[in-house]
């Protein structure tokens, strides 16, 4: 890959992580990081999910998941229960204080969305799906081809 080529694929992140906030210590207007935010999401879509599935499907350093689930624990947003099949494995839920939290950040990123993309025509917002589903394809086809056979 030659340098120029890096240095656009650079820029255009910035940019585009300016442009959704991801930077910002409360995202959204909410009173959660982005990495906060994430792990709420994955654990209402997958709730019967250990520490270390949440880590593996999020890519999230295990000591930096830790005291996120120890911060949204302490605020009464999860729980934890032993695994039914398995005693050995915890399963992380939401409470209904957390699930309650899970809607509400949901709708904001749904008005997040409409508030960045809600001046496109019709037409742009096909192609700008369009092309966020080519990135997403070469991105995933490179990391899967990256990664080591098991």
């Amino acid at each position: 890959m030659k340098q120029n080529q890096i240095d656009i694929i650079r820029a255009f992140n910035r940019k585009y992580t300016r442009l959704l906030g991801v930077l910002n210590k409360h995202y959204m207007g909410s009173s959660f990081g982005l990495p906060e935010i994430r792990v709420i999401q994955d654990i209402f879509l997958h709730p019967q999910r250990s520490a270390n599935e949440i880590s593996e499907e999020l890519n999230m350093d295990k000591g930096y998941l830790s005291r996120l689930l120890k911060k949204l624990e302490r605020q009464g947003y999860i729980c934890r229960s032993t695994c039914k099949g398995d005693a050995r494995k915890v399963i992380i839920s939401l409470t209904e204080s957390g699930i309650a939290i899970y809607h509400e950040l949901d709708k904001s990123a749904d008005q997040s969305v409409k508030e960045i993309y809600g001046h496109l025509t019709e037409a742009q917002i096909t192609s700008l799906i369009s092309h966020m589903d080519g990135i997403s394809s070469l991105v995933t086809d490179s990391a899967q081809s990256c990664s080591p056979s098991k």
